[in-house]
């Protein structure tokens, strides 16, 4: 793993050794020894941090000081090579002409030019912050700024509440008022002259008019699929040594553990496969993730296998201080340090298959339906009367009628996560809901139209999901990396049609017919997995008297902060949908699920409570200090 980090002075001083110390210092996890590489140049510095036991080094190119946190897919030549090539032939759309994972920054010394430059999905981070008349800087972890005293840790109250809403940051928002995130697929051009802040450019520009073009057969695009993953791992192994995985049971996950093991294998290294799951059972046993686990494992029996127990976030416990709202010492953590600890440099993880490689859409018969796609709709529909084991009829109005009624009586009308009625929002303060909602995510995957699809991937969560777990990963000194959101992936995933996801009677087609030898049956076919939300919604209801303490804590302290943030009422009413500890033993020992609309109402209650908490404890510091010395 590489961090990077640097400023460009605009007020006529010289970058120094020991603001590049600083920055250096803030980014370097407790225990750890990175080589350190810097590079003085007039206003500028630049600095590198290799946690891979590699020696650091800031190339000089034709008047170029690269900083580069960088992985090819393909490379031609050395990787700041074809980086510098990229930039000279295509400017400022130089990060969608490289395919892998890269957060750079390149300063030209005769032009006191900087640009920057992240790759299209944000699988590696990069954070800058503009002082007007003093300096621009930047670092892979928003803690190089703020921790060295070149940015402000104030918050962004705007950002955090909207992070409530949907979990991650939009765009730009790094939850801190005085940083930004330059986003995914973007370039940022900044001269030394320059006295207005930088305007970062997008790069990354998904065609929708190119989506579901592709002709071809079902067991072509399975063919293809299956290749694309295979190349995708490939050129995200470790060039030698241990890898490691993340592992949850599902398509996704699963798959690449198994690929990237056979791999391993084939040249003599070892793999572990990481899991967070619930110490037992809950919900229908059919829907048990940890049987679908053991059957990778049973198939694969040289994979390593560490499960971490899920132990939910609570009030009280350490913030992150480069993501506001989230905590350290965590089940995600302890995941990162055992991989570390195994001798792994990365871990590679399955976020972004459901929008991309084993596209999880909502509604597909109906897609097929609006497409006209008659003669595959209904041969479908009946193969999935025989998957499910109903019948046709049956099968028709749960998959077809239902939701087209839904549509027509409630059109527009969503009772999730982001309905502004009965999702997250509601926690909000009256006053911060219309300056929250603006920015928020528009749902995807929920039309299946062409635009709703390519917006998965330039204009939602996944590239704030993909930044989370890399700044998890480098307090542990390694990297995270995506396989199934490889750009030929995306692409060609973005390029089938609609009725080309639906076979053998399940959706997540073609890639369970690619994966066909690969993955285990069981685990190929399953129609679904549980996952994590029932155990932790009864994990909160057991402790719902705690929580409700926390918060009348909470408001006696009377911060104006709080209230003007979170409606500390609804918080409250959210935190009694919980049931009591006498409801959940009583419902538990009969083997009933709580689900429903008040767990989703009620969990974002708890997260609501957690930041409201958290923002007690944050600095209250606004004045950044002099970088000089």
């Amino acid at each position: 793993m590489r961090l990077i980090a640097g400023i460009v002075h605009l007020d006529g001083a010289l970058a120094t050794e020991a603001v590049l110390a600083r920055m250096a210092g803030a980014m370097t996890p407790p225990g750890l020894r990175p080589s350190v590489a810097r590079r003085l140049d007039g206003p500028a510095g630049l600095l590198m941090l290799d946690f891979s036991g590699d020696e650091a080094h800031l190339p000089d190119r034709d008047g170029w000081i690269v900083a580069a946190d960088l992985r090819l897919d393909r490379p031609q030549e050395e990787p700041e090579a074809d980086l510098l090539r990229a930039l000279g032939e295509h400017g400022r759309d130089f990060p969608d002409r490289l395919d892998g994972d890269f957060g750079v920054a390149l300063w030209h010394r005769e032009r006191r030019e900087l640009w920057l430059g992240r790759d299209f999905i944000g699988a590696r981070p990069l954070a800058w912050t503009w002082q007007q008349g003093r300096w621009f800087a930047f670092a892979s972890l928003p803690k190089g700024l703020h921790a060295s005293g070149l940015a402000t840790p104030a918050i962004d109250r705007v950002a955090l509440a909207r992070k409530v809403t949907q979990t991650y940051f939009s765009g730009a928002d790094s939850g801190f008022a005085a940083i930004r995130y330059l986003q995914a697929g973007h370039s940022l051009h900044f001269r030394a002259e320059d006295d207005a802040p930088p305007q970062p450019y997008r790069a990354y520009r998904p065609n929708a008019s190119q989506v579901g073009r592709w002709r071809g057969t079902p067991e072509q695009a399975a063919a293809t699929l299956r290749m694309l993953v295979h190349d995708a791992v490939a050129a995200r192994m470790p060039q030698g040594g241990p890898v490691a995985c993340h592992l949850t049971g599902g398509l996704d996950s699963s798959s690449i553990t198994v690929v990237a093991a056979r791999m391993a294998r084939a040249r003599g290294d070892r793999t572990i496969a990481l899991t967070m799951a619930t110490e037992v059972a809950s919900g229908p046993a059919e829907l048990d993730e940890r049987p679908m686990i053991a059957e990778v494992l049973r198939q694969e029996p040289d994979i390593a296998y560490r499960s971490v127990p899920d132990v939910p976030p609570m009030p009280g416990r350490k913030a992150d201080i480069d993501w506001p709202g989230s905590i350290v010492d965590g089940a995600d953590d302890e995941i990162m340090a055992t991989a570390a600890a195994f001798g792994a440099d990365r871990i590679l993880s399955g976020v972004g298959g459901d929008e991309g490689a084993t596209y999880n859409g909502a509604n597909l018969y109906v897609a097929a339906l609006r497409a006209g796609r008659l003669p595959t709709l209904l041969s479908q529909l009946a193969a999935r009367a025989r998957t499910d084991g109903v019948s046709l009829p049956l099968t028709v109005y749960r998959r077809l009628a239902l939701p087209l009624l839904a549509d027509v009586l409630r059109p527009g009308r969503r009772r999730g996560v982001l309905d502004k009625r009965h999702g997250a929002v509601r926690y909000l303060a009256a006053a911060m809901v219309p300056r929250v909602t603006p920015g928020r995510f528009t749902p995807v995957l929920r039309s299946n139209r062409a635009a709703d699809r390519a917006r998965a991937f330039s204009d939602h969560h996944i590239p704030s999901r993909c930044t989370y777990y890399s700044i998890m990963a480098a307090r542990h000194g390694i990297a995270a990396s995506f396989p199934l959101l490889d750009r030929r992936i995306v692409d060609f995933v973005l390029s089938l049609p609609i009725h080309l996801f639906l076979a053998d009677g399940q959706s997540r087609q073609p890639f369970r017919r690619a994966m066909r030898g690969v993955l285990p049956e069981r685990v190929r076919l399953a129609p679904s997995k549980l996952g994590l939300f029932d155990h932790r919604f009864l994990f909160y209801a057991e402790r719902r008297a705690t929580l409700l303490a926390t918060l009348s804590e909470l408001r006696s302290r009377s911060l104006p902060t709080l209230t003007e943030m979170f409606d500390l009422d609804a918080i409250q009413a959210g935190l009694e949908r919980f049931p009591s500890a006498d409801e959940v033993a009583e419902r538990t020992a009969r083997g009933a699920r709580i689900i429903g609309q008040s767990p989703w109402i009620a969990t974002f209650a708890l997260e609501a409570l957690i930041l409201a908490q958290q923002i007690t404890d944050i600095p209250a510091r606004r004045q950044v200090p002099e970088a000089g010395g």
